[in-house]
């Protein structure tokens, strides 16, 4: 579903849904104001989940690796998240598929978890805190839970889409998937993330190349969605290939495409039955020549699409994760200067290296919650530096990757992905013709001191209703989410006839949003 501006209608049916000012479409006209993209803070009790069980390998924070979700049934934060606690590029006596499991934490708070026992899996006389991958049920990898509040079935409350390592289960080939020990993305439900059932129509993806394959729902389209890498045809199986550093091409001359990781797409209306994968996001121009594209995470603000993507700098061997916004869930949009969500930190720190994000944004109040990877360990010096003799910390002691990946959490206020400020000189934002039956009109504005908000309602033409106009409107000069806006005339601004046009006057402020709604 596109909802946007018509100029069909020369009108937008805006109902009671959050208009932000991430793009162009609710804004006619500007003067002295300037959009800001704004970063997530970092929370100072992180990072909130480290390694501290003897049972746990390689506690795994890494895209695809991990979830949280906040259930509403008992209120409990809850996390899902990988141990790759055997692992080739730590010990050179496994294989190259690697064995996991997958844990549960949970917190009522949200900053401070437990790993209870869970009575599933006991490592050395221990009860751990296991959920999935222990048999009957191993070789479950890089699982994406979802919280499915709209399938009535409560026995599939939670689902799961993984990957299932077998190893050589694709040989002799079974598909174009370029390894041998994955039967495609399987699907697992459970009325309460923790105990789980396998889908026995698995795989419900069976061809499927890489680790990658995030699940989420659209409320608003009704439809689930899973984003990742599908295929990768460059890929070869040949001993000789080396399929992680190959060479960028960047005019893709005839018989060579692209060859860095990009983003797919495919959608389902039951979870089951999945439309063919298709090609989404795939760097170009914009991107460093090494970059590639290695995750997305969409979710709704208002009636916008928003995603994380992450970007993986291959020489640098860093992984960096930025906003994208789209009105159709298709086509995103990058900001200009490409601006981190959340800014790696500084050297030696706990997310140094990659910021990784693999779970949706939760509200939390008049807050957003942005639970995320942050590692000190580059993306794969650990696992190939000590083969190609790199001189890197990870090279040289390779078990320092097994406290090196944490869960970790930075928020925002409601809706403050981006504002639209104005400094000393006074600004305005002028509406494009809007339509709603809302009673009140509030706002999301912040003003610095001394700065101020006003509001004046017009009609299509600009002539300003009376009792309505930025002298008749109450000045704010505080900080809110959800401020009520009032005039001399009151502030029932459904008793305005058809149409109107608003314009927001600032004065050393910002604003996040607006909406026209009963409350």
């Amino acid at each position: 579903m596109i909802i946007a501006y018509s100029r069909d209608w020369q009108y937008k049916d805006i109902g009671d849904r959050r208009q932000l000012f991430i793009d162009d479409d609710v804004i006619a006209c500007v003067r002295n104001v300037k959009r800001t993209q704004h970063s997530a803070r970092k929370h100072p009790a992180n990072p909130l989940i480290v390694r501290d069980q003897p049972w746990e390998g390689i506690p795994y924070f890494r895209t695809n690796s991990f979830n949280v979700v906040q259930d509403p049934a008992d209120g409990l934060f809850k996390c899902w998240y990988e141990d790759q606690f055997e692992f080739f590029g730590v010990d050179d006596a496994k294989a190259e598929i690697c064995d996991d499991r997958i844990y549960y934490a949970r917190s009522r708070d949200g900053i401070v978890w437990e790993k209870p026992p869970m009575g599933k899996l006991f490592v050395d006389g221990r009860n751990t805190n296991t959920v999935f991958s222990y048999p009957p049920y191993s070789g479950v990898g890089t699982p994406s839970v979802l919280l499915d509040l709209w399938d009535a079935d409560p026995a599939r409350r939670y689902k799961a889409v993984y990957i299932q390592k077998l190893f050589n289960s694709n040989h002799p080939k079974r598909s174009t998937y370029r390894a041998h020990h994955s039967v495609g993305v399987s699907m697992a439900f459970s009325p309460n993330g923790i105990d789980w059932t396998p889908y026995a129509g698995n795989p419900i993806l069976p061809y499927w190349g890489s680790d990658v394959q995030i699940l989420t729902y659209d409320e608003i389209d009704h439809k689930y969605l899973i984003h990742g890498r599908a295929e990768s045809f460059h890929l070869s199986p040949h001993p000789d290939s080396q399929n992680w550093f190959l060479p960028v091409y960047p005019d893709q001359p005839a018989g060579i495409g692209n060859t860095r990781r990009c983003t797919c797409r495919t959608e389902s209306q039951d979870c089951i039955h999945w439309t063919q994968p298709e090609q989404m996001l795939v760097p170009g121009s914009e991107d460093n020549l090494q970059d590639s594209y290695y995750s997305f995470v969409p979710w709704r603000a208002g009636e916008m699409h928003l995603g994380a993507l992450e970007i993986l700098h291959q020489v640098d061997n860093t992984l960096d994760t930025e906003l994208l916004y789209s009105r159709d869930g298709r086509h995103w949009q990058r900001f200009p200067g490409h601006q981190p969500l959340i800014s790696r930190g500084q050297d030696d720190s706990y997310d140094s290296l990659q910021i990784e994000f693999s779970t949706q944004p939760l509200r939390v109040g008049d807050e957003l919650w942005l639970y995320y990877g942050g590692n000190n360990i580059h993306h794969d010096w650990w696992i190939f530096g000590r083969q190609e003799g790199l001189d890197v910390p990870e090279a040289r002691d390779p078990t320092l990757v097994r406290d090196g990946h944490h869960l970790c959490l930075a928020t925002l206020r409601l809706d403050g992905w981006v504002s639209l400020d104005a400094t000393i000189r006074e600004g305005y934002v002028e509406t494009k013709p809007v339509f709603s039956t809302g009673a009140h009109l509030f706002i999301n504005g912040r003003c610095q001191p001394g700065g101020t908000i006003q509001v004046e309602v017009m009609d299509n033409w600009n002539h300003v209703w009376p009792g309505y106009g930025k002298a008749d409107c109450r000045i704010f000069s505080g900080d809110s989410v959800h401020h009520k806006v009032a005039w001399t005339a009151g502030d029932a601004v459904h008793m305005i006839p058809g149409i109107v046009k608003l314009r927001f006057h600032l004065r050393n402020a910002e604003l996040y949003s607006f909406q026209i709604a009963d409350s």
